[in-house]
């Protein structure tokens, strides 16, 4: 199976029937975080990270904590050409002792160019640990594995 295959496989992926309230909350949390991104608003994504919050970006590999990711977002979303990255959930799993649940799907970031659409998309897993006020991420990792349209060879 070749990579793109795979990838646009999982996305094809709906979320089970029956599925736990856990879950269900984590999905949601996720739609609200895909709003703010597509809007632009760190400050809603950041509603969603523990202090500790780390992630590992799809294309450059190197970890960052919140301040750093901020940093690096602010760039992102100051680019006119950016539109949004959008997070879909495969399967959502609730650990046995309910203390964290593992989230892993796929993602697709958009760039509008004069000659036309960029698409990346990849694979990410998700570690959410519950909170009084609901899950929250505690890290996230993506791989970039797929670029189509204009300027793929600007991506790292």
């Amino acid at each position: 199976m070749s990579i793109a295959l795979t990838v646009n496989t999982l996305a094809a992926t709906s979320p089970p029937a029956a599925e736990p309230p856990a879950a269900a909350a984590i999905r949601a949390r996720r739609a609200e975080s895909n709003a703010a991104v597509s809007a632009h608003d760190f400050a809603a994504m950041k509603r969603h990270y523990l202090p500790d919050f780390t992630i590992l970006p799809g294309s450059r590999g190197t970890p960052s904590n919140v301040a750093a990711f901020e940093a690096r977002l602010a760039e992102t979303f100051a680019d006119p050409s950016f539109v949004t990255y959008v997070r879909t959930p495969v399967t959502i799993t609730i650990g046995a002792s309910g203390k964290r649940a593992a989230e892993v799907g796929t993602w697709v970031g958009t760039w509008h160019f004069p000659d036309g659409e960029r698409r990346l998309t990849g694979v990410y897993q998700a570690m959410w640990l519950p909170t009084p006020d609901g899950w929250r991420l505690q890290n996230e990792s993506f791989v970039s594995l797929v670029c189509t349209g204009p300027r793929c060879d600007a991506i790292d």
